[in-house]
């Protein structure tokens, strides 16, 4: 039987990130994803001049609640841009009561901002929202603008491999998570600066010249495709830059629009491979 999981996230109706990115991910790789929408919104927010954008908290609460009525159990709850703060005591719940007849594998992915600015629809209840959220995650995937404000840190552009690390190794502390904070410009490079347990560690990645909405979601959700497929951490967050990245570079290739996020379905195949001979 395939793992399921509870997909909380926003719908964009156009272009590519949230759910659009996060559920064909994880059936790809034999994870059966069930979607519960935050916020409905007419496209993704980068690089468009205007956008609807829909709070569904009231509709998220009786998907939840039905989900408990029915006594259906989840193997993953994975979390990432909140429609409101008060949808926090939904998904706490939620969270809570799944833990208490199963174990399911909880990621939070704390979408806030990038640029060391807040996303359009954010305000400063949010982050307060995400802290508290964050938790109640076993793993959590910040990027650095968003690793800052959880850690109550001015945002910095580029960050030395001790202050990355010791940003990890805080936020570790802070939520009892582990913890990997992406998109870290670092002297060397680009790296994801990783915090478990006791094992810290950094993952440097080939910097492509393109960035694309969608990324986050697709890195999170190819590291908790891999966490449920039993792989370790460090394994899995190699394997889900290597992906991402490829995904990145035949987006580029293909000359897509940047607003148009990074396609994932251009390196399905290779990621279909990888799981099938794992399955075999």
């Amino acid at each position: 039987m395939l793992p399921t999981c509870a997909a909380i996230h926003d719908l964009s109706c156009y272009a590519k990130s949230s759910l659009t990115v996060v559920l064909p991910t994880l059936e790809v790789m034999l994870v059966e994803a069930c979607p519960v929408p935050t916020a409905l919104l007419s496209s993704q927010t980068d690089g468009f001049t205007s956008y609807s954008f829909a709070d569904t908290t009231q509709a998220m609460s009786e998907i939840l609640s039905a989900w408990e009525t029915l006594g259906l159990g989840f193997n993953a709850i994975y979390t990432g841009f909140l429609g409101s703060s008060a949808q926090l005591g939904y998904i706490r719940s939620f969270i809570r009561k799944q833990r208490l007849h199963a174990n399911p594998l909880v990621l939070v992915d704390p979408v806030l901002g990038d640029g060391g600015k807040l996303y359009g629809p954010m305000q400063d209840t949010d982050v307060e929202a995400m802290r508290i959220l964050a938790c109640d995650a076993d793993v959590i995937t910040p990027n650095v603008t968003e690793a800052a404000l959880l850690l109550g840190e001015p945002y910095q552009e580029q960050l030395d491999e001790r202050t990355a690390l010791e940003w990890a190794r805080k936020l570790s502390l802070q939520t009892h998570a582990k913890v990997a904070i992406t998109s870290v410009d670092l002297p060397s490079g680009k790296g994801i600066a990783c915090f478990d347990a006791s094992d810290e560690f950094l993952v440097p990645y080939q910097h492509l010249r393109a960035s694309y909405p969608g990324c986050g979601d697709l890195f999170a959700s190819l590291l908790l495709g891999f966490l449920l497929n039993k792989e370790s951490f460090r394994t899995s967050i190699e394997a889900s830059a290597t992906y991402t990245s490829l995904a990145i570079e035949r987006t580029l290739a293909q000359g897509y629009e940047h607003r148009h996020g990074v396609m994932p379905s251009l390196m399905f195949a290779d990621l279909s491979r990888r799981m099938m001979s794992h399955v075999g």
